[in-house]
C-alpha cells in the first residue's frame, strides 16, 4: 500500500523533501556549535578608554580624581607632577581633565588638564612607568565672519539675531561711541556691516580673543565707517574711510543711560526747589549703580560730596576743558583728587545723592570757566594718517565694506 503510494508521486516531489531534510541538519548543527559569547569585532577592543572629568563649583581638584579608575598612588604621582607646572588650587568651574588608560592593560598612559586660556598641560607615562609633565599650547583656529542687518528696534537686537556674540556687539558700540549714542540715535531701518575675526581653541572651541577689522553704521543721512589699521610706529586704532581717527577727544556720553531726563537750558522749574533756575547741564536717567565714565583723559580735581550735586567728581581736561559728575551713589576705586584717569574709566555709580528726586547722572562740561550744551559740541578726532600710512591703509580697506 505504502510502495504504492509512493510510486504515484513526481520525482520533483522527493527531490524537496530531501534538500529540506539536509538544510535542518545543517541549521541545527550551526546553533550547537555557536559559543555563547560572541565578541564584539577586534577594532573595537582597540580602541582607547578615556575618561573625562569637568571641574564642578565647589570642586577640589585633588578630590575629583576618586572619581576615576586610578589607584591611590597613580593619583598622588600625576598631582606631584602637575603642581611643578600649574596651581591646581586655582582651577576653575568649566576646567577639566582626561585620562588615557591602556586597552589591554588597564594602566593609565596620558593624562590631560584643560584651563581656561591657550596653555593646557600633558602628563605622559612610558612603558618603564617614567612620568613627564609638559605645557603646551592648544592649536589656535582663526575665523573671519562678515555679517550686515537692518535695525528694527535696537543695536542689540538687529545683531543678536544674526548670531553675533554679545562681545563683538559691545565693540561695535565702542568703536562708533564718539559719533553715535546707540541707545538714543538709533532709528528704525538704520543698517550695520561687521567684518569680524575670532581666535578659537581647538580642543573645546573656547574663545580667546575677537577683533572687528572693519566696521559700518548707515543712517539715513549718513554712513559712518571704521577700519582697523596698525600704524608703521606700531600704532594702532579706528579710522574712517579718509584715514582720521574715529575717536574723538571726548566720549559721546558718560554712560550707558535711558533717557535725557533734563537737557542744558539757563531756566528749569528745578523739581525739587520749585523755582526757575539755570540747568546748565545734562540729566541722564539711569538705574541706581549704573557705571559712570570719564568722557576723556584728564586728572582728577574734586571727589567729595558737594551740596546740591551729592557726591561729585570734577576732571580737568587737556585745552580748558572741565567736566562735573553729580548724584553719583559712590567713587570708583582709586577716583580721588589727584589722580590721573583715562577716557572711558569708571569713576562712579549713578546714584540720587544732594537734591534729586530720582536715580540720574548729571553731567556738566565747561571750557575756560564757562558752561556750554555738550549735545551740540562738535569734536574734531585726535589723529589723521599721513604719507605712508595713509597711502597703505587705502590699499587695505578699499572696497572692504562692498558685500
Amino acid at each position: 500500500m505504502i510502495m504504492k503510494f509512493f510510486s504515484k508521486k513526481p520525482l520533483i516531489f522527493y527531490t524537496l523533501i530531501f534538500c529540506f531534510v539536509l538544510v535542518t541538519i545543517a541549521v541545527t548543527i550551526i546553533i550547537i556549535k555557536k559559543p555563547s559569547n560572541i565578541k564584539q569585532p577586534l577594532a573595537q577592543d582597540n580602541l582607547p578608554n578615556i575618561e573625562k572629568i569637568i571641574i564642578k563649583k565647589g570642586d577640589i581638584f585633588a578630590l575629583t580624581l576618586n572619581d576615576t579608575k586610578l589607584s591611590a598612588k597613580d593619583s598622588s604621582d600625576i598631582i606631584k607632577e602637575l603642581k611643578k607646572v600649574v596651581n591646581i588650587n586655582r582651577c576653575m568651574p568649566g576646567d577639566f581633565y582626561e585620562i588615557l588608560y591602556d586597552f589591554k592593560t588597564g594602566e593609565w598612559t596620558d593624562f590631560c588638564y584643560y584651563p581656561s586660556g591657550a596653555s593646557y598641560y600633558s602628563i605622559t607615562k612610558s612603558s618603564d612607568n617614567v612620568i613627564k609633565v609638559e605645557k603646551k599650547e592648544f592649536e589656535i583656529i582663526l575665523s573671519e565672519f562678515k555679517e550686515q542687518g537692518t535695525i528694527t528696534s535696537s543695536l542689540w537686537t538687529a545683531m543678536s539675531s544674526q548670531n553675533i556674540s554679545p562681545g563683538i556687539i559691545l565693540s561695535f558700540a565702542d568703536i562708533f561711541a564718539w559719533q553715535i549714542d546707540f541707545l538714543t540715535d538709533t532709528k528704525q531701518g538704520d543698517a550695520f556691516k561687521v567684518i569680524y575675526e575670532i581666535k578659537q581653541i581647538s580642543k573645546n572651541n573656547a574663545i580667546l580673543s575677537s577683533k572687528i577689522i572693519a566696521a559700518q553704521y548707515k543712517t539715513s543721512s549718513k554712513t559712518y565707517n571704521a577700519f582697523y589699521f596698525k600704524t608703521k610706529n606700531a600704532g594702532n586704532g579706528y579710522f574712517d574711510e579718509n584715514g582720521k581717527s574715529v575717536k574723538s577727544a571726548f566720549l559721546k556720553a558718560p554712560l550707558q543711560f535711558r533717557r535725557i531726563s533734563s537737557s542744558f537750558t539757563t531756566s528749569r522749574i528745578h523739581p525739587i526747589l520749585k523755582y526757575a533756575r539755570p540747568h546748565l547741564g545734562i540729566d541722564y536717567a539711569a538705574p541706581s549703580g549704573t557705571p559712570v565714565s570719564s568722557i576723556g583723559d584728564g586728572m582728577v580735581t574734586k571727589a567729595h560730596y558737594s551740596g546740591g550735586f551729592g557726591n561729585l567728581v570734577i576732571i580737568k581736561h587737556s585745552n580748558g576743558y572741565e567736566t562735573y559728575y553729580g548724584h553719583l551713589s559712590k567713587y570708583a576705586k582709586g577716583i580721588r583728587k589727584g589722580a590721573r584717569v583715562n577716557q572711558g574709566q569708571v569713576i562712579g555709580y549713578v546714584g540720587m545723592t544732594g537734591l534729586a528726586t530720582g536715580p540720574h547722572l548729571d553731567f556738566r562740561i565747561k571750557l575756560n570757566g564757562k558752561f556750554f550744551n555738550f549735545l551740540t559740541m562738535k569734536q574734531p578726532p585726535t589723529t589723521k594718517l599721513t604719507g605712508e600710512n595713509k597711502k597703505e591703509f587705502g590699499e587695505q580697506t578699499q572696497n572692504l565694506l562692498d558685500f
